[in-house]
């Protein structure tokens, strides 16, 4: 009987000895996994962060120099020309006097108020305090009064306002994705659609300028850095981008946005 009973109890003693060996490597390589996957976690925040100031650094950089151009072009002209109404307003002409004094008060005006808007734009927290749609329009207005392109800003569903780190990376590729026609695309005619989804943000950028193919975008250097940065980024807030375009033809890129935190 004992002799029945000695091999059952090695057998026994096996089998709790495997399944004991079996929990250990379970639980040892799921501690390993979750290890892993939390490194590379706090690697993907880190990356995120480190993304988002120099998005912030960027954003300043474009900033200050749309607001120097803003101010050369457009403000210092205007101050130029209330100087030159009251260099030539003379006492012998009352009612033409009248006139440049009138129309000097309402440049003044226009010059104060734009002096306004841009002061606003100092900080990259703008875009917290005025919201994104109105953050956009005062670049579109920016690229409008410089007189070399139509613009058009279309607005669909109801504006809902997204985290302030996405937000300030979405303005950032609006941002990359304007300087890049400016620069490259020769284009007469700026088109941005933005349309509020009930998860989702859809954008698009749309330009009539002499286009390219994109398939080459991969082997472009110094012209295809936007575009590869606006990828990047859109990735880095889970969102996507397609690029339709053809020489001659002009541009359309879609920025498809979840409305939900990335990181």
């Amino acid at each position: 009987m004992e002799k029945e009973i000695i091999p059952i109890v090695l057998v026994g003693s096996c089998i709790t000895l495997l399944l004991a060996v079996f929990l250990v490597s379970f639980v040892y390589l799921y501690q390993r996994r979750q290890f892993a996957f939390l490194r590379e976690k706090q690697q993907i925040r880190g990356q995120f962060q480190e993304e988002l100031l120099k998005t912030r650094l960027e954003i300043q950089e474009e900033t200050f120099r749309s607001i120097s151009e803003e101010i050369h072009d457009n403000i210092g002209q205007t101050l130029s020309f209330i100087k030159l109404n009251l260099n030539t307003m003379t006492p012998s002409l009352p009612d033409r006097q009248e006139e440049k004094w009138r129309e000097s008060k309402d440049l003044l005006t226009r010059v104060i108020q734009d002096l306004r808007g841009l002061s606003r734009t100092l900080n990259t927290d703008f875009i917290r305090d005025i919201g994104l749609v109105s953050a956009v329009r005062q670049q579109l207005g920016m690229l409008e009064r410089s007189g070399l392109y139509k613009i058009q800003l279309e607005l669909l569903g109801e504006e809902k306002a997204l985290p302030a780190n996405r937000e300030l990376v979405v303005y950032r590729v609006i941002q990359e994705l304007l300087n890049n026609i400016v620069k490259h695309a020769e284009a007469t005619a700026i088109h941005l659609r933005m349309r509020y989804e009930s998860e989702l943000l859809a954008v698009v950028v749309e330009d009539d300028g002499v286009g390219f193919d994109p398939e080459h975008l991969a082997v472009q250097e110094r012209s295809g850095i936007g575009l590869r940065n606006v990828l990047n980024r859109i990735s880095m807030i889970n969102g996507t981008a397609t690029i339709q375009s053809a020489r001659g033809a002009g541009t359309k890129i879609t920025l498809h946005l979840p409305q939900t935190e990335a990181i």
